[in-house]
């Protein structure tokens, strides 16, 4: 093997390395941000009943800025998927 060879193979490695952490981050981050919005449900429920999230628009604003940060990470994943699927063929 030449040494250009093994530097591509190294970049290589590191690429898909660094592209799986990506994929991986995105996913956690879309988990928290699930996890959120279900923790938002919670205290605007009728168990909880936290006024301050129900009345008035602050909850709805957080649950909005939730949902549109769960279907941006989605995308995000989708994209990135997409570039990896791509260069494998």
């Amino acid at each position: 093997m030449t040494i250009n060879a093994y530097i591509d193979d190294y970049l290589a490695e590191l690429l898909g390395q660094a592209r799986s952490e990506l994929l991986a981050d995105l996913a956690a981050g879309i988990s928290a941000m699930q996890r959120a919005a279900a923790t938002l449900e919670h205290l605007r429920s009728n168990h909880l009943h936290d006024i301050e999230l129900i009345e008035g628009r602050d909850g709805r604003d957080v649950a909005s800025f939730l949902d549109d940060s769960v279907r941006f990470g989605r995308a995000a994943y989708a994209v990135v998927h997409m570039v990896i699927d791509k260069e494998k063929h």
